[in-house]
């Protein structure tokens, strides 16, 4: 039975915040901590989730105890927060701040996954970027460096429940780079794409993050001003420039993270920068596979829904190499 002292009126609503809260929680699969403010958190792993509920139900007078009264539920109720814990990926070797890794081990397994995505064909970007009709048939993979960039992974990460919370699932939108990597959130198509560029912007975005101000100012923004990325590494490697001093003759891929969310597909040209800015779509897909037998582009409004995750150095292969 209800235990006197506390309204009908009162517990039933606060009863239902308590579901939701903790339905919330589990959906979104964050880690959470339960604390007063000003307080310290609770430590965060196995159990934080019941020991947020716990706190919530003390607050709302449900838990064994003296009885509570309104006034009382709704000072706890005040002073109630729940952090959310980012989950790091498990080979991340620190838990704060930039660092750049070289990971060899990575190379075999980058080398399969920009062979297997690169196609032959001669686009009207490699004749303006390149000013030659020379095509790569393929590539070397010579190092490959892992990005633990902490502020970068957080906003990336809450953009990411955002979609979560929501879309609530999004219609399925496949990809040449999907299985490949690492175990990726399908809800809310997260996907691993490339973007070209040379050694030392490379280190420039990882330490320094993305730039949607920066949009364009190496090959113009055919969909709008977002940050561009690709299925097939043979289109990023469009836009990539060899470095100099010790990279001269090796270009740099970023191998990004990226959540799609809901996917505007277009075929033809135009800013569509507001269908996604407006929250009708999360991403854009520039489908010139479909409209002139190139390749797929996908164009990103939000900085941080891209976080780029590993640095590729590479050289082109041509024919005669």
């Amino acid at each position: 039975g209800m235990r006197p002292g506390v309204p009908v009126d009162v517990v039933a609503p606060m009863a239902a915040v308590l579901v939701l809260s903790v339905a919330a929680i589990f959906c979104l699969r964050q880690t959470v901590v339960c604390r007063k403010k000003g307080g310290t958190s609770c430590p965060a792993g196995a159990g934080a989730a019941t020991r947020a509920s716990r706190c919530l139900a003390e607050a709302l007078g449900l838990r064994d105890g003296p009885a509570r009264s309104e006034s009382e539920i709704a000072s706890d109720l005040n002073e109630i927060v729940i952090d959310t814990l980012v989950p790091l990926p498990s080979y991340w070797a620190t838990r704060d701040g930039v660092h750049i890794f070289p990971d060899p081990n990575r190379i075999d397994e980058m080398q399969r996954l920009m062979a297997d995505s690169w196609r032959v064909c001669y686009t009207r970007d490699r004749r303006l970027l390149s000013g030659g009709d020379r095509v790569p048939v393929g590539c070397r993979v010579a190092n490959v460096l892992r990005i633990e960039n902490h502020r970068g992974y957080d906003r990336y990460w809450k953009r990411k429940a955002d979609v979560l919370a929501q879309r609530r699932g999004c219609e399925p939108f496949t990809t040449e780079t999907d299985g490949r990597l690492n175990l990726l959130d399908d809800e809310c198509n997260e996907k691993y794409l490339f973007h070209g560029t040379n050694p030392e912007a490379a280190q420039s975005i990882a330490r320094n993050l993305f730039r949607i101000d920066m949009a364009g100012t190496c090959r113009g923004s055919m969909f709008g001003p977002g940050i561009y990325l690709a299925e097939n590494a043979s289109k990023s490697d469009e836009y990539a420039k060899e470095g100099s001093g010790v990279y001269v003759g090796l270009c740099a891929m970023l191998v990004c993270r990226a959540v799609a969310g809901s996917v505007l597909n277009v075929h033809e040209s135009g800013d569509f920068s507001g269908s996604v800015r407006n929250g009708e779509y999360d991403s854009l897909c520039g489908d010139r596979l479909a409209a002139a037998g190139t390749f797929r582009e996908m164009v990103f409004f939000h900085e941080e829904a891209v976080y780029a995750e590993f640095i590729v150095i590479y050289a082109r292969l041509f024919g005669d190499d």
